[in-house]
Parts: structure tokens; sequence; C-alpha cells
């Protein structure tokens, strides 16, 4: 349960500007406290202790970083929709999770999101090329053995010592039929 912000609270106070500077220095540049506390003195003339630049962030800062996190991660996902790959949605939520995850932490490479998006796009096309793959051999197998049924029939048909019935009982046997 958050507390009620404090009254007097000299960062709740600051100018609209200094506030979103502030903002920028512990979300932007992920600046530590006690770093931002001198930079706040330097700066503004403002006196502030670190616990208050905790309460600040976690109120603050808190859902500006994961909003921004989150409109990153959507952004990665419609780019990885504009590609020519077609991702399904468990790709697409997966790079999602890592692109908010990878801008939530600041710390995290974007290039290596963009490696792992291109390693799980390449393992999808080679998945489908092998499906291809084993379709274009169960294609040649079914041709291959209708093609040797023709021939069969073909000699069938050809044979002149068969009578009419057992033609007929031949191909059926060819062909599978009963």
């Amino acid at each position: 349960m958050s507390k009620k912000p404090r009254s007097d609270s000299k960062l709740d106070s600051l100018l609209p500007e200094q506030r979103e500077q502030l903002i920028a220095w512990l979300v932007d540049e992920n600046l530590p406290y006690d770093q931002a506390v001198v930079r706040l003195r330097k700066e503004f003339g403002v006196e502030t202790s670190i616990a208050a630049l905790s309460r600040f962030y976690s109120t603050r800062c808190f859902t500006l970083r994961s909003s921004q996190a989150k409109e990153f991660a959507e952004h990665v996902v419609a780019e990885a929709l504009k590609g020519e790959d077609k991702l399904d949605e468990a790709t697409l939520a997966l790079i999602k999770q890592k692109a908010f995850e990878h801008a939530y932490a600041r710390n995290g490479n974007v290039n290596e999101l963009a490696t792992l998006a291109k390693i799980i796009g390449d393992t999808r096309k080679l998945q489908l090329k092998e499906r291809d793959q084993d379709l274009a051999e169960r294609r040649i197998q079914i041709l291959e053995k209708k093609a040797a049924q023709a021939d069969a029939a073909e000699g069938v048909t050809r044979d002149e010592q068969l009578t009419p019935e057992q033609r007929q009982a031949k191909l059926k046997e060819i062909f599978g039929l009963k």
C-alpha cells in the first residue's frame, strides 16, 4: 500500500521543468540516487535525501518507465510485423516480452533483442522450409507410386493372354480396389 505523499515534499514542489529534468536524470540517464542528490543541490539548489528520491521515483518514475518500456515493446512488435517473415503469435509474444524487459532494464542491449528476433525469425523460416521439403518429398513418393501403378496397369492392359475378367481383377489389385 503506497503512502500519501508529504505535503512539504521538496521534490513534488519543484517547478514542472525541474521535475521533468529530475525524471529524465533518474529514468533516461539511470542516474544513481546519490549522484542525483548532488546534481539537485548543484543545479537547482535543492537539498534532499536518498529516501526522498526513492519515494519520488516510486511515485513519479516507475509508471513512466513501465509505460515507455511497453511502448517500446509494441513498437518492436509492429516493426517485426512489417517484415516479410510472418511470425506466429507465440513468437511475437516472446519478442514483445523480451523487448519490454530490455527497455525496462535500461541496461539491456537493444542489439541483442534485434539478434534474438532475427534468430527466432530464421528458426521459423528454417522450420517452414523443412516442412516444405517434407511435403515435396511426400509428393514425389506419391507420384512415383502412381507412376508405378500406371506402368503396371499399362502392362496388364497390353497383356493379350488375360481375359477381360482377369484384366479387371489385376487392375483392381494394382490400384488397391476390392
